[in-house]
């Protein structure tokens, strides 16, 4: 399996590094384009008023003066690499609930699926790798044990706390919310969220999906649509 290693935090760090490691010791063949420097919630954005400037510092290893979705566009439109998956991270920080919304990591897995790719996220505590080495080859098997991949949407992985100490499962969840308040933050507790996964314990694996609107949102405004009329 041919794999792209992105992320958001750069290029050299040890998340990345990790990563990659972790298909390159399953026999895959990976290829690394990374930011240049650290493009963390730069979301989806994308450079449009220049072109992009990219370092080659190995056979399969590229940076890239531009945000994570431009490394992913680089490297499957203009490096034209034929990979079969995507996989951003390991991000130095939790994405869940509304963090989701900025991410740069989250963010080039999104341009993956854009592209017709297969693609994953994953990330973990900050300033924390003891728990991200020691799981992920564990997640990665279950990913593909389940048959969990798909070009509809990725899979948002966040690992748990360090503080929980070993991994009680891993569970398939909804997006939590996580409030902006005068104190840093107000975590939603519910069950089945990644907020609360991360918190106790548990690997979360979220899907998360492009669209252009809800569904029912859509029937409901046309319903008030035809009741004002």
């Amino acid at each position: 399996m041919k794999v792209l290693v992105v992320n958001d935090d750069g290029y050299t760090t040890e998340g990345l590094k990790i990563l990659a490691d972790a298909f390159i010791n399953r026999g895959d063949q990976v290829y690394i384009v990374a930011p240049h420097t650290h493009q963390s919630g730069k979301a989806m954005a994308i450079t449009v008023d220049h072109g992009l400037v990219a370092h080659r510092h190995a056979d399969n290893i590229w940076s890239v003066e531009g945000t994570p979705a431009d490394c992913v566009n680089y490297a499957l439109n203009i490096l034209e690499l034929d990979v079969d998956l995507v996989v951003s991270g390991i991000n130095n920080g939790f994405n869940v609930g509304t963090d989701t919304i900025y991410s740069g990591t989250i963010g080039a897995a999104m341009e993956a699926i854009l592209n017709d790719k297969k693609a994953i996220a994953f990330s973990g505590e900050s300033n924390n790798n003891d728990v991200v080495r020691k799981e992920i080859n564990k997640v990665i098997d279950f990913i593909f044990e389940h048959d969990l991949l798909s070009t509809e949407y990725i899979l948002n992985v966040n690992f748990y706390k360090r503080e929980m100490k070993e991994c009680k499962g891993i569970l398939i969840t909804e997006v939590g919310i996580k409030k902006k308040t005068r104190r840093p933050y107000n975590y939603n507790d519910e069950q089945k969220t990644d907020v609360w996964a991360m918190k106790n314990g548990y690997i979360s694996i979220t899907p998360l999906k492009l669209g252009n609107g809800d569904g029912v949102l859509v029937d409901e405004l046309s319903r008030k649509l035809q009741n004002n009329n």
